[in-house]
């Protein structure tokens, strides 16, 4: 605040023209009374008037009433009345005395006055800091400072329009004194300019309170920003790690199928003529067999990529596990020309919410790897299970036992396996039920092997046909 809006505000009519009615009716009592009571009486009960105006209207109006006392005590109190002439002059150092103690009563109480409201206002810009401190702290982007800033700004001040510019705008001359612009500052940046339009003319207190909001948006501004930068720092890292993994499984994964599909295509075009039709057969099996197995490590490849990227999508349906299990049995049997696999699922097994293509893939990867370890004279056990909270599906295989240190690391990307081949179906496994809010573990099988447990919440049915996700 200014000078001349400091001089204007202590020149209001009104504290003054309390003062002097509070003065006049003291004096009028007194006046009443002034045969029944001493000089030292009329003395404090001023002084208490004084000490009241002062901590009631302020300074200035406590000065007035230490004057108008002065007078009032000298004018009708002390003899001869109705004049300013002092009978007894020992009676001028009394009213000097008083003056002097009036005058410094009033100013002390006026200064506690200004304290405690300077204590309060403080407290109530506290709070208002406070508080928007703690919606910032819980937003994560610029629109939503913005909207903060819009809706509890006028809360807190005489405000009618809040506006963020996105740009640095200088204040232009013709601008009028109820708009403020302020930059949202912090450290070297700068996001923008927060212009607003107060009601009146702001006091220097609203100012104060308007430049400290405007820190903490900047600060919250800052926050978002430097967050946004560490993910995309994440995500760059994230990307890097999935790169490196990519070129070591292009080197040694993909290589290999591509060097034996090679050598036996090249054997079967120089030596055909030469070569038992046994031993043909067999090159043209073991060429479509690692065509498959190259086929799907590609697909796998490019299914890992699209989870880390955030691009799969569900469309969630009302299906059955046991139907899926039957497809991924019957897969697996045109694969293995044998019964591999075993189903074990009770007559009323509960219908769930999932995307049937992402489910079955996920599922059949979790066999193709159980198949993987399985003895030849054993068959891998598929089992539903359910409960009121989840359904689930047990892959239970009866080879080797999972050390329990790996158990976590098998459905991590790019985990090579016992047989040196990098393991990726798990991973895509692990990623297709976590989009489905579902969990998958697993768990050593009773005498040896792993069971694999996949589980989807289950959700009562409220209506018929898809529900989209």
């Amino acid at each position: 605040m200014n000078r001349s809006m400091r001089f204007r505000a202590a020149l209001r009519p009104f504290p003054y023209l309390m003062a002097v009615l509070v003065v006049g009716v003291i004096t009028l009592v007194l006046w009443w009374l002034r045969e029944d009571l001493t000089l030292a009486n009329f003395s404090l009960i001023y002084i208490v008037g004084t000490f009241v105006v002062a901590v009631w209207l302020g300074t200035g109006p406590s000065l007035l009433a230490a004057v108008l006392t002065f007078v009032s005590f000298n004018f009708f109190l002390i003899k001869p009345y109705y004049t300013l002439a002092v009978e007894d002059p020992r009676e001028v150092i009394d009213l000097l005395v008083y003056l002097l103690v009036a005058v410094i009563a009033g100013q002390l109480a006026a200064y506690a006055r200004q304290q405690a409201e300077a204590a309060r206002l403080n407290a109530a810009e506290q709070n208002v800091l406070y508080t928007l401190s703690s919606a910032f702290n819980q937003l994560t982007d610029r629109a939503s400072i913005v909207h903060v800033l819009q809706q509890q700004l006028p809360e807190f001040l005489p405000v009618q329009e809040v506006e963020v510019l996105p740009q640095t705008v200088e204040r232009p001359s013709d601008a009028n004194s109820t708009t403020s612009y302020l930059l949202l500052q912090a450290g070297q940046s700068i996001y923008g300019t927060l212009r607003v339009t107060f009601t009146a003319v702001p006091t220097e207190s609203q100012m104060r309170l308007l430049m400290a909001c405007t820190v903490q948006a900047a600060m919250a501004l800052q926050r978002i920003q430097l967050t946004e930068s560490a993910q995309r720092s994440q995500s760059l890292e994230e990307a890097d790690r999935l790169k490196t993994a990519l070129l070591r499984a292009v080197s040694h994964d993909l290589r290999t199928p591509l060097t034996i599909i090679k050598t036996s295509a090249e054997n079967l075009a120089e030596l055909h003529d030469r070569l038992p039709q046994a031993e043909q057969l067999e090159m043209i099996y073991s060429i479509n067999q690692e065509a498959d197995h190259l086929n799907m490590l590609v697909g796998n490849l490019l299914d890992m990529s699209r989870l880390q990227a955030g691009a799969l999508r569900i469309n969630r349906h009302w299906n059955a596990l046991d139907e899926v299990a039957a497809d991924v049995a019957a897969h697996a049997w045109k694969r293995h020309q044998s019964e591999r696999l075993q189903l074990d699922f009770p007559d009323d097994f509960p219908l769930a919410l999932f995307d049937y293509g992402l489910i079955l893939q996920a599922v059949s990867n979790v066999v193709e790897n159980a198949l993987r370890y399985e003895p030849m004279n054993a068959q891998v056990m598929v089992r539903g299970q359910a409960d009121q909270s989840e359904v689930r599906l047990l892959v239970i295989n009866h080879g080797p036992t999972i050390p329990e240190a790996q158990k976590a690391q098998v459905m991590e990307p790019f985990f090579r396996g016992q047989d040196g081949r990098v393991g990726l179906g798990l991973a895509i496994s692990k990623g297709i039920v976590d989009l489905h809010h579902g969990r998958l573990w697993v768990e050593d099988t009773p005498g040896g092997g792993a069971t694999f447990i996949m589980a989807l919440p289950r959700e009562e049915e409220t209506a018929a046909g898809g529900i989209g996700c």
